[in-house]
């Protein structure tokens, strides 16, 4: 691969970090700003009946948000690591997509809940994104894993 290819990636992959890790830094802060900091007109409203609903769904936006963020590092490392050696796709990251298509129905559905779990409403909603998502991320995975079969079969004719 050539060393312009190589640095087009890296320059790319640092510029997702970048704006990923803006994005998590906003949704932090603005989680915080909710639970304790904002105005008292923009914080969680408790529900006593709900709490432990209101509880596991700010948890899982936090947890969800912080391991699709960890798991992209992760892909985004591997793949400028494996690009170093002449791989174009390593084998690893096709298990971490999938990974990430458990991860996001977790993220998915917690994302149609949070705003109705703020306002300690009691309905839960089960939308469409929660399944739809993580059937894009697992097609993604298997375009991956047919992109890697195939890089695999061109490496071995030459």
């Amino acid at each position: 691969m050539k060393n312009s290819t190589t640095n087009s990636i890296k320059w790319l992959s640092i510029a997702i970090l970048f704006f990923a890790t803006l994005s998590v830094v906003f949704i932090y802060f603005q989680m915080i700003n909710q639970l304790w900091l904002g105005p008292e007109q923009q914080r969680v409203v408790w529900n006593p009946d709900k709490q432990a609903w209101q509880v596991f769904i700010i948890a899982g936006r936090f947890i969800g948000v912080t391991l699709l963020y960890v798991l992209c590092v992760i892909f985004l490392v591997r793949t400028n690591r494996s690009l170093k050696n002449g791989v174009i796709f390593p084998k690893s990251n096709i298990a971490l997509i999938r990974w990430t298509a458990l991860v996001t129905v977790l993220v998915t559905f917690v994302r149609s809940n949070y705003d109705d779990v703020l306002r300690g409403g009691t309905n839960s909603v089960l939308d469409s994104n929660t399944l739809f998502v993580p059937l894009v991320v697992l097609l993604f995975a298997g375009l991956y894993k047919m992109a890697y079969l195939t890089a695999k079969d061109s490496s071995l004719a030459i």
